[in-house]
């Protein structure tokens, strides 16, 4: 199974804890034997953040517009592109996080296969909790969309598996 991972970069409040947090996740997710598109999420900094790009784009432009636009088209390629599900850490607030999740939810509308869009979201780790347009994705909009909320980041191999377990179940109805 071929996922989208995806999470804040930028804003974190201590980006190295964020980052082993992030590497946490994708390590259990590829413990299953799944194939994660880009682990550009788990760079402690800029520049190991850049050097995961590459690893996935290649040769990235220089720091400016052309190399933003360039990642930004990426990443949304990938998630219109042909993955099976993707999953966000949404416990750090993220403007480019909740685009892409309005991408991977909203592929029918583009005439793409619906895909399993899995949020995960630490309790108690923002001061103002989750935010309101993550937690008002209701199963009613959107069936295919599960938040899923953990209370220990290091718990990530026991959780991860079991959602996608349930993420195969509904791929299977897809």
């Amino acid at each position: 199974m071929k996922i989208f991972f995806g999470a804040a970069i930028q804003g974190a409040h201590n980006r190295e804890e964020r980052a082993a947090v992030h590497r946490l996740i994708i390590d259990a997710i590829k413990s299953c034997d799944c194939e994660v598109i880009s682990e550009h999420t788990t760079g402690r900094d800029y520049d190991a953040t850049a050097q995961l790009l590459e690893k996935t784009l290649g040769t990235l432009p220089p720091k400016g517009m052309e190399r933003t636009v360039l990642i930004r088209n990426k990443m949304i390629e990938f998630i219109e592109g042909d993955i099976d599900a993707a999953v966000f850490e949404v416990s750090t607030p993220s403007l480019g996080t909740g685009i892409e999740i309005a991408h991977a939810y909203l592929r029918s509308r583009l005439g793409l296969p619906e895909i399993p869009v899995i949020a995960l979201y630490q309790k108690d780790y923002w001061p103002n909790n989750l935010s309101t347009m993550i937690r008002g994705i209701t199963a009613d909009e959107v069936p295919n969309f599960v938040l899923k909320e953990y209370d220990d980041p290091n718990n990530a191999r026991v959780f991860i598996p079991e959602l996608l377990q349930e993420v195969l179940k509904v791929i299977a109805l897809f």
